[in-house]
């Protein structure tokens, strides 16, 4: 499976909806009782299914749909944020905020938990910052 980024850096093809509803309703189950655990989240498990946050509307997680830096990457066709000339943003940076702390919640995780349930949004910030092109300065 290729790998694939959300606009904001977070890694859609390792997040646990991605494409929740082709890996079963039992994988869709084990996710909602684990997001509970961990993030207190109250999902059932027809929400567990995505195709990446670029996604038309209908096929992402519902709470993607009303992200604002989505919604201005898909508008502006880019495959993801990294691709825009405004690295001040404030919608990327709201969009970024919501996964920052996830490093502190992964501290208290075990290998298996962290490795299916943190570890797509950790390192988003630089994940993106490192898909940006260099650009050419002006004198």
């Amino acid at each position: 499976m290729a790998k694939m980024m959300s606009a904001c850096g977070v890694m859609c093809s390792e997040c646990a909806a991605f494409r929740g509803r082709e890996k079963g309703l039992e994988h869709q189950k084990r996710t909602v009782s684990a997001w509970r655990r961990i993030y207190g989240l109250r999902e059932t498990p027809e929400h567990i299914a995505c195709a990446g946050c670029l996604a038309p509307d209908e096929n992402v997680f519902h709470s993607s749909v009303r992200c604002k830096a989505r919604n201005c990457c898909r508008a502006k066709g880019f495959s993801n944020c990294a691709e825009c000339p405004d690295e001040a943003c404030p919608l990327l940076e709201k969009a970024q905020s919501v996964w920052d702390g996830v490093p502190q919640i992964a501290g208290t995780l075990s290998p298996a938990d962290l490795e299916a349930y943190a570890k797509p949004y950790l390192g988003h910030r630089e994940r993106l910052a490192a898909a940006r092109p260099a650009r050419t300065r002006r004198s």
